[in-house]
């Protein structure tokens, strides 16, 4: 007797963004940035800053040189892994550069949001002084657009996001994560398309 089996349920998709790719059909130099970029937060997560620090910054510098909208948070990231690493006035200085670096390409939106995230860490680590400073450098670059820390935009509604992204494992933050349409949210770190659900 012919046994029929049912297909399993396969979720529908909804198609991706126009010019989007997967991060498997990225050019292999893209590829090796994601799997470094996997590395390091690994590393972070068994608490070796140091190691993921030189990464991160290593990333943030040849993003940089070729004007990826996502070079500001791997500063930031790379900053928060060498305070970690107990060298606080390396990491302060990285998370002064992907803040700066956030206001001069233009991502106003992000930016209150992020900063106010910044300035709470910092406070936490008892850097005051440093949060201080790094506070009123973001609220006059804010206030050059006629925009301000306190003018931070509320959160959006918005599907389930994953805790970590599934292709570079960074941290997900709902309030932060990029949207590419009203769809679509990607990963602030690799720029890969998350999977939300609702």
């Amino acid at each position: 007797m012919q046994i029929f089996q049912r297909r399993p349920f396969t979720q529908r998709r909804r198609p991706l963004p126009p010019g989007w790719r997967h991060p498997r059909d990225l050019p292999p130099a893209a590829r090796k940035a994601i799997r470094s970029l996997k590395r390091a937060h690994e590393l972070m997560a068994q608490g070796k800053a140091a190691q993921a620090a030189a990464i991160f910054d290593e990333l943030a510098e040849d993003a940089s040189k070729h004007g990826i909208p996502r070079t500001p948070q791997l500063y930031l990231q790379a900053g928060r892994a060498w305070i970690d690493a107990d060298e606080a006035e390396r990491g302060v200085q990285r998370l002064r550069d992907g803040l700066k670096l956030m206001g001069k390409m233009g991502q106003f939106r992000r930016l209150p949001v992020v900063c106010h995230r910044i300035i709470t860490e910092m406070h936490n680590r008892g850097l005051t002084e440093q949060a201080k400073a790094i506070e009123t450098e973001i609220q006059e670059i804010l206030a050059a657009h006629g925009l301000s820390l306190e003018a931070a935009p509320g959160p959006r509604s918005q599907p389930r996001l994953p805790a970590k992204c599934a292709y570079c494992g960074g941290n997900v933050r709902p309030d932060e994560v990029e949207w590419v349409d009203e769809h679509h949210p990607s990963c602030v770190y690799c720029g890969s398309l998350l999977e939300a659900t609702s």
